[in-house]
């Protein structure tokens, strides 16, 4: 079967790789789509170097199980249910978790084996397309709940790639006034329709003053969604005192806490319990993500969705896989 393969930064192939067998529990699904995420970006440009080569990467997609020729979703984290974390609520941390196309071989392959716990089935009237952009969905849901935000409170949201713009919209959703900042007047213009109450443009305002000037005494909550240093070190003058920051992008930087008195600071990351209510919202119309894809190819023409997304003249957002 044909399979996205990372040999090294800038090295993703396409490569024929054998078949997964559906042994034991687990069951064959068949690849329909996927959508390439920035934890991908940050493999293909070479900043964690930690990864193991030869995975399979991929961890958004949807499929058809080939045992029932259910279409369903493939959630990427596989939790024992038994451990310390898991016990607490915390599958994510699951010190036997696997985390598919990651620690484990992914989703962009032909086929993929997988337990039947971790395929949540996918109504009619969502797309393939839309399937293969669930995860962004079920992250901004962990990071709002998380944050417990206040009807009407103020969440600025640094970064408006399709991470943010979702983080926008479920904050809006939860009735909260949203500051979205980012670089490109493009990703403002979608931020406002997806819920902004008013947009920053880093590059031509300073971010801090702007923010401070609509809220008066800064911002509720901070969600950090750009995945740079400088936009983590610029958190603490964004939010006020005793106000919660979430960093989701990057957790790196120095953080200079003098003036954010009680300000709860942390990092977040996907949770498979999230998923069934990103595919809920999805097929009800309540979010929309349809609207983030700007960009569509075959598997077998990886190589070049991942240069497009390298490309800002392109002006991407979300690329989606198809076989």
């Amino acid at each position: 079967m044909k399979a996205a393969v990372y040999r090294g930064p800038h090295r993703i192939k396409i490569e024929e790789m054998p078949e997964p067998e559906a042994s034991g529990r687990k069951v064959l699904v068949k690849f329909s789509a996927g959508s390439i995420c920035g934890t991908d970006m940050h493999l293909y440009r070479g900043d964690w170097r930690w990864m193991k080569k030869g995975i399979i990467l991929g961890h958004d997609a949807c499929g058809v199980r080939e045992d029932t020729g259910e279409r369903v979703v493939m959630v990427p984290i596989v939790n024992c249910g038994r451990c310390y974390f898991c016990l607490r609520g915390l599958p994510t941390y699951c010190i036997k978790g696997k985390f598919y196309g990651l620690t484990r071989d992914g989703f962009f392959a032909e086929f993929k084996a997988m337990l039947p716990r971790s395929l949540i089935p996918l109504p009619s009237g969502v797309t393939d397309e839309e399937g293969a952009v669930m995860e962004p969905v079920a992250l901004a849901l962990r990071v709002l709940d998380l944050l417990s935000p206040n009807t009407q409170d103020w969440v600025t949201i640094v970064g408006q790639g399709p991470i943010g713009l979702l983080m926008t919209k479920i904050a809006a959703l939860k009735g909260c006034r949203v500051i979205a900042v980012d670089l490109e007047d493009y990703r403002l213009e979608l931020a406002q329709k997806y819920g902004a109450d008013a947009v920053v443009n880093a590059q031509r305002e300073d971010t801090v003053k702007a923010v401070r000037e609509l809220t008066k005494r800064g911002s509720d909550l901070v969600i950090e969604a750009a995945g740079t240093m400088r936009t983590v070190e610029q958190t603490p003058f964004l939010v006020r005192k005793a106000g919660k920051v979430a960093l989701v992008g990057e957790s790196k930087g120095y953080l200079n806490l003098e003036d954010a008195d009680e300000a709860l600071f942390f990092t977040v990351y996907i949770s498979p319990v999230e998923y069934p209510l990103a595919v809920e919202l999805i097929a009800k119309k309540a979010v929309d993500v349809k609207g983030l894809i700007t960009h569509r190819f075959r598997l077998e023409e990886f190589e070049k969705a991942l240069k497009t997304l390298e490309d800002p003249q392109e002006k991407p957002l979300k690329v989606v896989i198809t076989r």
